[in-house]
């Protein structure tokens, strides 16, 4: 993909191909597509500190996923951390969440950090370092809209408002957060890697990245009777789902 749009537009593919399936793979496609839109209109707006530079690193970022989904539907090697993912689809009892929280875990945790580390010369990662901090405001900025789509897929609100205190969002922003403090730090560790030692970096990080992902599919805190409960207030319906979830988006 060479220009934002084009992401759009194989996004675009990607979640009528997951309607057309009824593959839960939307759920995290629309909520990309959304943050994506979001960058493409910071850019567009002029919001960061260097807006060509911020094109090249939303386009390694998006490659990055477009590449393994690409890789995991011909039955080629991905990473783990996709790999994990893209399996959990098959998985019909993971609550929308959970499928949400893999996608942003593969692509926040693992594939930020590589990005940033690839559009800046060789240990100068530093003068990124703030629009790195906007894409992540950007992200995050998005965790309403997604909450608001879960809200009316009937969520149930109620359970998570008690274990969040009220805050409906805290728990997709206290993920987010943590994803980009990760994030970052791997930029450094990468940016500050000889070319020819970067593929192990990217191995150790996904390492990492795929133990996150199964704390994902087994959280410690979500016994499997109360994740049953959450599952059954929860729209069964994949493609509504999904549509539920694209409508929120901003184009």
């Amino acid at each position: 993909m060479k220009t934002i749009e084009e992401v759009l537009k194989k996004l675009d593919e990607i979640i009528i191909w997951s309607k057309e399936n009824q593959s839960p793979m939307g759920y995290f496609a629309c909520t990309y597509r959304i943050m994506t839109a979001q960058v493409l209109k910071g850019i567009q707006q002029k919001k960061f500190e260097d807006n060509a530079r911020m094109t090249l690193l939303d386009l390694a970022f998006a490659n990055r996923y477009l590449e393994a989904w690409d890789n995991y539907s011909k039955g080629k090697k991905c990473t783990n951390a996709w790999y994990l993912a893209f399996e959990a689809t098959k998985n019909k009892e993971l609550l929308i969440l959970q499928h949400i929280f893999l996608g942003m875990n593969a692509h926040i945790n693992l594939d930020l950090g590589i990005s940033a580390a690839s559009v800046m010369p060789y240990r100068k990662i530093n003068p990124l370092k703030k629009d790195f901090e906007k894409i992540n405001s950007v992200i995050a900025s998005i965790n309403q809209n997604v909450q608001d789509s879960l809200n009316k897929i009937c969520y149930p609100v109620n359970l998570i408002d008690k274990l969040s205190n009220g805050k409906d969002n805290v728990i997709l922003d206290f993920a987010i957060s943590k994803a980009r403090d990760t994030s970052w730090a791997t930029a450094v560790i990468a940016s500050n890697t000889p070319n020819f030692l970067r593929e192990s970096v990217i191995g150790i990080v996904d390492y990492a990245a795929a133990k996150v992902a199964s704390q994902i599919l087994n959280p410690k805190l979500l016994s499997s009777s109360l994740a049953k409960e959450l599952k059954k207030c929860e729209s069964n319906d994949v493609v509504k789902n999904i549509e539920i979830l694209a409508s929120t988006r901003n184009t």
